[in-house]
């Protein structure tokens, strides 16, 4: 896959609504806190619109759908009911996504495929960094924060 690099990224957060649910119900609730957050925000917010995926381990994800900020700016954003999501710094795997928001899912599988690749392991962080509150086509950033070895 083309565009595809290993990045340092600092330490920031992701201040919005939280979905945690399994695997099978993300389709339905995380369009719906998207719908909550833009009812919120408006055209009104500091940064750059992200969701942030945690993989629990037992069959759950933490997602957070709302503004990626510097971790001193958690204070920029108010929405009521927000969290702010630590995206931990460190070693990210991230590749550009030009195409519909359908499509990010697939885009993510490549992304993982490439990393096991590499002889990378990917951790349970994924970024997507890219969102318009009114739905229009907008260039998204996809990253998967990587881990070292699980022991053998």
């Amino acid at each position: 896959m083309k565009d595809i690099e290993i990045v340092e990224r600092p330490p920031s957060l992701v201040v919005g609504l939280p979905v945690l649910a399994r695997f099978g119900d993300l389709g339905t609730l995380v369009p719906a806190a998207w719908r909550a957050l833009a009812g919120t925000l408006g055209d009104r917010h500091p940064g750059t619109l992200a969701e942030l995926s945690v993989d629990l381990g037992d069959g759950r994800y933490h997602e957070t759908v709302g503004v990626l900020l510097e971790l001193g700016d958690a204070g920029a954003v108010r929405i009521p009911g927000a969290v702010g999501s630590l995206v931990p710094g460190g070693r990210w795997a991230q590749v550009p996504h030009d195409g519909p928001t359908h499509a990010i899912a697939d885009t993510f599988g490549r992304l993982l495929a490439w990393i096991g690749e590499q002889g990378e392991h990917a951790g349970p962080h994924k970024l997507d960094a890219g969102y318009r509150l009114d739905g229009a086509p907008e260039r998204h950033l996809l990253a998967v924060g990587l881990q070292a070895a699980p022991p053998a």
